[in-house]
């Protein structure tokens, strides 16, 4: 991992930015600069399911306001969260294929639902983690959605890169 790093810092201060972004662009770059790639592509998914699911817990489900009781609040994260994840999945699932991951170990339908699946176990994960500690803890929503996005992000990379796509 170590070395991983290494690798790519020398490949940063080596190289011209027409070089660098020539690798970035490409399909078989560095793993590190791969995994900066996905997490440009999952800020763009966070934008979108933090959009969603901050509108729907304002609007729709109320579940920021601290005066509502904690079981609410944890109900109506969840409720949001549930829909906000479909819409930043596409997203993600969009993004990933036209520049982080290569296609073709699997057929595209069996693709699609490998990454979808993956979004749910990352998800779900993340739900255990985040809306369990407001109902258990009462920690402040906020608070739970962040450690929603940090444990679904870590989920979905390794599941991703090393199940669903080629590489």
């Amino acid at each position: 991992m170590l070395q991983t790093i290494a690798d790519a810092r020398r490949f940063f201060s080596q190289n011209d930015w027409r070089t660098i972004l020539a690798r970035i662009h490409a399909r078989d770059t560095h793993p590190m600069i791969q995994f900066i790639k996905y997490g440009i592509c999952g800020v763009g998914a966070l934008v979108v399911h933090q959009t969603i699911w901050t509108l729907g817990s304002m609007w729709l489900f109320p579940a920021i306001d601290n005066d509502i009781p904690r079981e609410v609040r944890a109900l109506h994260s969840t409720y949001n969260n549930c829909f906000a994840v479909v819409f930043s999945t596409l997203f993600a699932y969009y993004t990933n294929v036209l520049w982080v991951f290569e296609q073709g170990r699997h057929h595209w339908v069996k693709e699609f639902f490998y990454f979808m699946l993956v979004s749910v176990i990352g998800f779900i994960a993340g739900l255990a983690a985040g809306p369990f500690l407001i109902h258990k803890y009462g920690i402040h929503s906020v608070v739970a959605q962040g450690i929603l996005v940090v444990v679904s992000v870590l989920v979905n990379f390794f599941c991703r890169k090393f199940f669903v796509f080629k590489g």
